[in-house]
């Protein structure tokens, strides 16, 4: 399984975007993940938002690298994914965020985050973005993946009642990381 880049052009890669919303929405509802959205989730405004996003792979403002994986059947079905975010900024064009990095539970524990990852860095060294950050639930899954891999991530900082909690509508607080490429 490895990584590819998202092709707003390819008819397969957008055929895949009702995926990218079903994985989102497993992830938060199997781990709770703060993910942009809460229960109750809606899937058409949850797939708008990454046609949403695939729009922005098109103008050059997102990379979004997805992995796919065998479907039993012959062919190929979305596995997991991560965004590369690149505010171009006058101040900043060095910066990248790194965004949804979303791996199906069915894919889980085979090293797709950490390939998609390291794909990501590559991209972001091709972009001219040597300056990554990233954000989490703090005490997530998520959390855990991102010290365990070792991806050589520092933490910045942890910001208390930060985001919404899927689970109960409560603030609970979110971990910040940054990474010098």
């Amino acid at each position: 399984m490895t990584p590819i880049l998202f092709d707003h052009t390819n008819a397969a890669h957008v055929a895949l975007l009702p995926s990218f919303a079903d994985i989102h929405i497993a992830c938060i509802e199997t781990d709770h993940t703060i993910a942009t959205f809460t229960p109750p989730l809606k899937r058409d405004v949850i797939l708008e938002w990454w046609k949403e996003r695939a729009a922005d792979s098109a103008r050059g403002t997102r990379v979004i690298i997805i992995t796919l994986a065998d479907d039993g059947a012959g062919g190929q079905q979305l596995a997991g994914y991560v965004m590369l975010y690149r505010p171009l900024t006058e101040t900043g064009p060095f910066r990248g965020s790194v965004e949804k990095l979303l791996v199906s539970p069915n894919f889980r524990r085979r090293g797709l985050a950490k390939t998609l990852m390291a794909t990501l860095e590559e991209q972001a060294k091709i972009h001219g973005q040597t300056l990554l950050t990233l954000d989490t639930e703090t005490g997530s899954p998520a959390e855990i993946v991102i010290f365990f891999l070792r991806l050589c991530i520092l933490l910045l900082g942890v910001i208390p009642k930060y985001g919404v909690s899927p689970v109960d509508g409560s603030l609970i607080a979110g971990t910040f990381f940054w990474k010098q490429l």
